[in-house]
């Protein structure tokens, strides 16, 4: 027992080794907090990976102007209707007294809006109307966002005004003197409007697959802590888990599945995020409750933490 109680002189290995070895999962109760808390957030990352690639490559697939047949029309019509607008501190300003802009270009429905005309807004045609069901394609800016939406295939960008500061009525014009320019800026503004929430949306899955496998891998854990020897032929029973040890050894074990099904996930992307995260729920349950059954059955052995399978 004293032995054991030995830190491991490499613990970064002995984690690696944890993901098949009993013997080195067992070690890893001897782990400090702060490493074993290291190898759970790395652990909660990998698991994340699918979940923000995929997250990534739907918003490269809907920033393509591709998406959006005839957008480039509908963009050279705002820019010669003679609109003055601005986008200033996340609201669209009106140059003149006039009303919404609210135009019909062959599949496309153009709206620019300010606050003041939102109510006139949403009394406008339905084919202008975000999920009318009309299979009409929308180019709204305002009142406080920017949209883009394919009403054939439901496929869109959206993202608050806040940030295209400093776009107006005057760039657009600018840019619709020459094709080249005018593409340009629609991939530029389609990219920055399908790509502004990346950040927060990542931070958001990484703070919930973090509480997700943090309960999972304390649940786990406990059920570990259950996993003492039992009394055979007048045998003492070896040492119990405390629940903190077998906590530790959770973490170190599940990171193995967790690493396996992050890189699938970054690397194919046909697998689908939640069936990856089903998938790691699965392995590093399954490599739990090896561990748990190769302590239970290893009575007899005198207090000794060798597996049948290490």
């Amino acid at each position: 027992m004293q032995e054991y109680q030995k830190k491991a002189p490499l613990p970064l290995w002995t984690v690696t080794k944890a993901w098949w070895s009993d013997t080195a999962a067992q070690e890893c109760r001897a782990l400090n907090w702060f490493f074993i808390l290291t190898i759970f957030i790395t652990s909660t990352i990998a698991i994340s990976l699918p979940f923000a690639a995929n997250r990534w490559r739907d918003a490269e697939i809907a920033s393509k102007t591709r998406q959006y047949p005839g957008l480039g029309n509908a963009f050279e019509a705002m820019a010669t209707s003679g609109f003055v607008f601005s986008i200033d501190s996340g609201k669209v300003t009106a140059g003149n007294s006039t009303p919404p802009l609210v135009l019909t270009v062959g599949d496309w429905d153009v709206i620019v809006t300010t606050q003041e005309d939102t109510p006139k807004t949403q009394k406008a045609p339905a084919t202008a109307g975000p999920g009318s069901g009309n299979g009409r394609n929308l180019l709204q800016i305002g009142p406080d966002r920017f949209l883009v939406r394919n009403g054939k295939t439901g496929i869109q960008v959206s993202a608050p005004l806040k940030v295209f500061e400093g776009f107006s009525s005057d760039v657009l014009t600018q840019a619709a003197q020459n094709r080249k320019t005018l593409t340009d800026l629609i991939e530029g503004l389609l990219f920055t409007a399908a790509f502004s929430s990346i950040p927060s949306v990542i931070i958001s899955l990484f703070l919930l697959m973090f509480v997700q496998n943090l309960a999972f891998v304390a649940i786990l854990g406990v059920m570990l802590s259950f996993a003492v020897y039992r009394k055979k032929l007048g045998d003492d029973p070896g040492p119990a888990l405390k629940p903190q040890e077998g906590i530790k050894m959770a973490a170190a074990i599940m990171a193995g599945p967790a690493f396996v099904v992050g890189l699938a996930g970054l690397f194919i992307p046909a697998l689908k995020a939640p069936l990856l995260w089903l998938a790691y729920s699965f392995l590093a349950g399954i490599r739990v409750v090896i561990l748990y059954t190769s302590r239970y059955r290893s009575a007899g052995h005198q207090g000794q933490y060798d597996s049948p399978i290490s």
